[in-house]
């Protein structure tokens, strides 16, 4: 933040005169009682602190294409790979490095990189997806333009920890971004998303719910749309009561819960055994500090879809 709105802050430093002098001005309080003196710096010491400099200055787009060159490289093993990519993603994760990356062709190595027959550059090719994509809606159009949707619900089936990146990588892409959006639903991923919801693995479980959640409940056509694939029906089948903290049991209330916002859902959920779970659950549960989410869940959907002057939600 500028420094203009504070008179007693001294002035950000433009050169490197300027940066010793903004050093010693800012703590100038810790200092002897005696007055400071700035005095003019010799030339000598002058080149010293500008080499010194110099040496702790890294050229961001040279180590990205030192990156990059090692990732284009077949004769790279995966390991080196690997870490190049760890430093491509440590750049970007500032916006401007981004959209920098982009603009000096940087995209090229996303593809060979989901590719890869290495689960650990696959997934941390993913990662560097969401990290360009995540907020960014310039990386976001030239991520689309690169047209790797299909290959990231394609990942979605790959091992856990590549899956679940997948799944990152998506929700980076397509929420804020409604062109990345309208592109995912025309390939299928709202039935992509539900049959994540229904995995064992529990981290991809919890992202894919999450990301429908969130794209429901900013868009009611995308609601609608879960509601038509039966989202409904499919999400009722994993409430299992429990008598203990159960993550995979809250993440399915929490869905239900978006997907009665409407009409429809709510009809949908109207289940005499779906009504008997949720009493089940704050029955068994009620005082559990640890399980308080679930109850309050089971608590909306019962006063939502079985309560006789409820005829449903719609926004």
């Amino acid at each position: 933040m500028a420094s203009g709105n504070n008179p007693e802050q001294p002035r950000q430093p433009r050169n490197l005169q300027g940066l010793l002098k903004f050093a010693m001005e800012a703590t100038k309080d810790e200092d002897a009682p005696h007055e400071s003196r700035l005095e003019q710096m010799d030339e000598e010491r002058r080149r010293f602190l500008e080499e010194a400099l110099k040496s702790l200055t890294v050229d961001v787009v040279q180590e990205l294409e030192k990156a990059m060159k090692v990732l284009l490289d077949k004769e790279s093993n995966d390991e080196t790979k690997a870490e190049s990519m760890e430093i491509v993603i440590d750049f970007v994760q500032d916006m401007d490095t981004a959209n920098d990356f982009f603009k000096v062709g940087g995209f090229v190595i996303i593809k060979p990189g989901l590719e890869s027959s290495s689960a650990d550059v696959r997934t941390g090719t993913l990662r560097l997806v969401g990290e360009l994509a995540q907020n960014n809606p310039f990386c976001q159009q030239h991520l689309l333009e690169l047209n790797i949707l299909p290959k990231l619900t394609e990942l979605l089936s790959d091992e856990p920890a590549v899956a679940q990146q997948a799944m990152h990588a998506v929700s980076c892409m397509v929420r804020h971004y409604e062109p990345c959006l309208a592109a995912f639903i025309d390939i299928g991923g709202p039935e992509c998303i539900l049959g994540c919801i229904q995995t064992d693995n529990e981290k991809l479980r919890i992202k894919s719910s999450f990301l429908m959640s969130n794209l429901c409940s900013e868009f009611a056509p995308v609601r609608d749309e879960f509601i038509k694939l039966n989202a409904v029906e499919r999400v009722m089948a994993s409430v299992k009561p429990s008598k203990e903290y159960d993550a995979k049991l809250e993440t399915a209330l929490s869905t239900l819960c978006v997907l009665t916002e409407s009409k429809e859902g709510v009809q949908r959920c109207r289940d005499a055994a779906l009504k008997q779970k949720l009493q089940t659950i704050v029955k068994l549960n009620t005082g559990k500090e640890e399980c308080q989410e679930q109850i309050e869940y089971s608590q909306t959907l019962l006063k939502r879809c079985f309560t006789d002057d409820n005829e449903g939600t719609d926004r």
